[in-house]
């Protein structure tokens, strides 16, 4: 998910549209100030909040006319909402009005109607769809037929248990060592074990490696900023995903419980930025056990991570 495109003159147009959005509850906290302000440093631009044009969606349509950097537009207005927590009906007309300015079908807003309409699960729904359409992009089998048995405590696969076991004979420092602590050191079973993560979401878990997150909620949301970052493909989802579950207090997945008020604005566009700088797509055919054996600094370096 790239998030520096928009260029000098478009840039204070597109976050003052963000900043009507803001305003669509008639003020501006300090956290939405800061992604204001955080979005135009990404940029290499000081501009401040307060000092933002007010910008009607149409004139941002008339001005954007990139599909790519609409569809981000709409994207990021969807975060602006959210960055109070429970979305107002006021917020989510204010994204609308620019989905449909800008031309976007966003299926993140329907997802937002429903949050600000306290419909729950249709909201989990609806997120639970996104996430499998995204793991099961690459020609791999149904998402649920293979996570089912890992949360019915199920799916036992001696032969591929034994070769991620393996991992534990590797020097510290590498990345399947790396891993393989990641697992043990959280209790959390190994692909092939019961109830072990199904190999189709390790991308997830060598994400958490490879940027040095943990795994407490302030850092799973960090983890899925990264996530959304370094996905080429509709990375916005795990962005979503994040700040729904560790922030908004939606329940998503049964592993973690849902949480509120932890979307701390400049880690979480940090996180979203050394993911973005990332040159490997960690969920895009990633051969794992190629790389296992290199050390963890070494690719980092070469992958272009910056230091956490």
């Amino acid at each position: 998910m790239d998030i520096r495109i928009f260029d000098s003159q478009e840039l204070p147009l597109v976050l003052g549209a963000l900043r009507g959005v803001a305003m669509a509850d008639d003020r501006l906290v300090s956290t939405e100030s800061q992604l204001l302000e955080g979005l135009a440093l990404l940029h290499g631009s000081p501009l401040r909040a307060e000092e933002l044009p007010e910008v009607t969606a149409a004139q941002l349509g008339r001005a954007v006319l990139d599909p790519h950097k609409r569809k981000r537009v709409v994207q990021l207005a969807i975060v602006m909402s959210l960055v109070e927590g429970q979305p107002k009906e006021s917020s989510v007309a204010a994204v609308r009005e620019l989905s449909q300015a800008l031309e976007v079908p966003e299926e993140g807003l329907r997802v937002l109607d429903r949050v600000a309409h306290e419909h729950a699960m249709l909201a989990r729904i609806d997120m639970v769809r996104r996430v499998q359409r995204f793991a099961t992009s690459n020609d791999g089998p149904s998402f649920l037929r293979v996570a089912l048995p890992m949360l019915l405590g199920l799916g036992q696969n001696p032969e591929l248990a034994a070769r991620y076991q393996a991992l534990a004979t590797l020097p510290v420092g590498t990345l399947g060592r790396g891993l393989y602590d990641h697992y043990r050191a959280h209790d959390f079973a190994l692909p092939g074990e019961k109830g072990g993560l199904p190999e189709l979401m390790l991308f997830h878990d060598v994400g958490h490696v490879v940027s040095g997150y943990g795994v407490e909620p302030q850092d799973e949301i960090q983890q899925a900023a990264f996530q959304a970052g370094f996905a080429r493909t509709d990375g916005f989802v795990f962005l979503l995903f994040g700040i729904l579950q560790f922030h908004v207090g939606l329940r998503i997945t049964p592993i973690a419980k849902e949480q509120r008020g932890l979307f701390d604005v400049p880690k979480v566009l940090r996180a979203l930025s050394r993911g973005a700088a990332c040159r490997m797509d960690f969920s895009d055919h990633f051969d794992f056990f190629g790389h296992a054996p290199e050390q963890l600094d070494v690719l980092r370096e070469r992958w272009g991570v910056p230091p956490i």
